[in-house]
């Protein structure tokens, strides 16, 4: 992402943008707190099949809304001129939005769009849970548009290539191995929030959905480790299930869109069940009647997108140009008008708000917390750098350990912080009467995985040729690593420490206070501030400025310290560079 210091966003956009942010999430407190539904749903052991049925499918179809909306917001970011100045700085913002400041959001709109319920609660379950998907993937979109080949952008607008051709044959494929390698973490995060987005509450609004998620959080805060170690086990089979029926046979697949083929562990990973599917011959004639229908649509589809070779060009500059000519202005437009309004309603809210009294003990606390919070983010980062860049390292030396390192990550991954209370409190809190430490090892289940995924994902995209080259100049071992392997693979540990601490934030919410065995276990942070304003009083004022001083602190260490550190390593240390 080598951007231009022309392209740096204005610190005016981002704080109308904050600005905007506020009254939007003020508004919708004042509206949701109007409500006062009734709880939904229970769990038992002996439903637990059916809940985990339940929980996938919002999944899937949290999946769906998220891939839309990354590929959507993805190339509007990457190929309009507001992108980079708008749209990439409001994703930081939503990024840094833990689940539960989306809880007003969805309890507000699921009244209003539904007369039942619970058909306004299921959909505001998988809202919630593609937030957690959502922004990781835009950003692998965004992101591989435009860490794209030069020679290749040359190529087709040397051509003058129309927008569907564009769009096909370029701005798609090549999105899609990033978008499958962070498909695959968007869903570990998924499953890792799915206990926030099926228990939906905020001050005496309460909603309990079936669901594994809930089942789990059940089990820990009364204490049933047994349930909730058979909640975990199903858990970790249906993640291996769906790595060996799916995902892995789509990983495979994505390999013939990388740009550079001869990437040192692009060919080490293998799918038994893909290979079986494509050789056997008892599917013979179900796979030549798909590959026709394939083959037919995709004819059907070419034809559609000639008729209409001005829906999607780029000019020369490379920006959008065409239906983004139209889209940039109506879009913009309609936007303001939406956000004035809600600005306005949030106004008059406020001024009612703080008519009523402001909790100036509650808002004197958030500093400090902050300052916890931030202590120990670092910590949980560089624990997770101590061991994830060796890992990264031994892989590379050893690829076919890809083939077992990546499901099993992926299974880790996917287990929620919840489901680990029980191990956390009995091990650690109950032996070393620090919740401090079992604060942070909690965090560390929702940073480590960012990089460590990013970190693999780098050490396979290695070229041969240039491991070759060095072979050859006698450079290896030590020498190898220090000088040739870490400078290639900085931009990927700067890529997984940005998404880590993404990742960090929205963890604070579930690793700063532990409810289990009927207990309360808390640290002093703005994560447990979230948790008890937001599940116990419902204060809006607490609430919004907590959320805004979280966003504020992301967006600056973003613009201040992680996009200048971005730049400077990826035009020093990428191959283009």
């Amino acid at each position: 992402m080598n951007q231009k210091a022309g392209n740096r966003t204005s610190p005016g956009v981002l704080v109308l943008l904050l600005v905007l942010l506020v009254f939007l999430i003020w508004t919708i407190f004042r509206h949701s707190a109007r409500f006062h539904p009734v709880p939904v749903g229970g769990t038992d052991l002996a439903s637990l099949p059916g809940d985990l049925a339940r929980s996938v499918l919002r999944l899937f179809s949290a999946y769906f809304i998220s891939l839309v909306f990354a590929y959507v917001y993805g190339l509007l970011t990457a190929l309009t001129r507001w992108g980079e100045k708008i749209l990439l700085p409001l994703l930081d913002i939503l990024q840094s939005i833990p689940v539960l400041g989306f809880f007003p959001a969805v309890i507000f709109l699921l009244i209003h769009l539904f007369r039942n319920p619970l058909e306004g609660v299921e959909l505001a379950s998988v809202i919630l849970i593609a937030t957690s998907m959502a922004w990781n993937m835009a950003f692998a979109v965004f992101e591989s548009i435009r860490t794209a080949p030069v020679e290749y952008k040359e190529l087709l607008d040397g051509m003058q290539a129309p927008g569907w051709l564009r769009l096909v044959y370029f701005l798609v494929p090549v999105t899609i191995p990033k978008m499958v390698y962070n498909s695959i973490l968007s869903w570990a995060q998924g499953w890792y929030f799915l206990i926030a987005c099926e228990m939906i509450s905020m001050g005496s609004v309460h909603y309990r959905l079936r669901g594994l998620g809930s089942f789990l959080v059940v089990s820990t805060s009364s204490g049933k480790i047994l349930d909730a170690l058979a909640g975990i086990v199903l858990l970790v089979v249906t993640v291996v299930l769906m790595d060996f029926f799916l995902f892995r046979p789509v990983v495979v697949w994505s390999q013939r869109f990388s740009i550079d083929q001869s990437a040192s562990l692009a060919g080490e990973t293998r799918s038994v069940f893909r290979e079986w599917l494509m050789e056997s011959d008892v599917l013979a004639l179900p796979r030549r009647l798909l590959s026709s229908s394939l083959t037919a649509g995709r004819a059907g589809l070419y034809a559609l997108l000639r008729r209409f070779p001005k829906t999607f060009p780029a000019g020369p500059d490379g920006h959008g140009r065409g239906i983004f000519r139209w889209v940039s202005p109506v879009l913009g437009m309609a936007s303001l008008f939406l956000l004035s309004i809600l600005g306005y309603s949030g106004v008059e809210s406020m001024k009612r708000a703080l008519a009523s009294g402001v909790p100036w003990d509650g808002l004197s606390e958030l500093p400090l917390d902050m300052v916890y919070s931030m202590l120990r983010l670092l910590a949980g980062y560089l624990l997770s750098l101590c061991w994830t860049v060796p890992v990264a390292w031994y892989v590379f030396v050893h690829p076919r350990l890809m083939r077992t390192v990546m499901p099993v990550a992926q299974v880790m991954a996917s287990v929620p912080a919840t489901a680990l209370f029980p191990f956390i409190i009995v091990l650690v809190v109950r032996t070393t009467h620090s919740m401090n430490l079992a604060s942070i090892l909690l965090l560390l289940s929702g940073m480590q995985w960012y990089l460590l995924f990013n970190l693999l994902a780098g050490a396979g995209t290695f070229p041969n040729e240039l491991r070759e080259a060095a072979l050859t100049m006698g450079v290896r071992g030590r020498l190898f690593l220090r000088k040739i392997f870490l400078p290639f693979l900085f931009p990927s540990i700067v890529t997984g420490s940005i998404t880590a601490f993404g990742g960090g934030w929205n963890a604070l919410i579930v690793s700063e206070y532990v409810v289990y065995d009927q207990k309360n276990y808390s640290v002093r942070g703005i994560g447990a501030f979230l948790d008890k304003v937001t599940y116990g009083s419902g204060n809006e004022i607490l609430i919004v400025v907590s959320l805004l001083m979280l966003t504020v602190v992301v967006v600056t260490l973003n613009r201040f310290f992680w996009t200048p550190l971005y730049e400077r390593v990826t035009s020093r240390y990428g191959l283009d560079g």
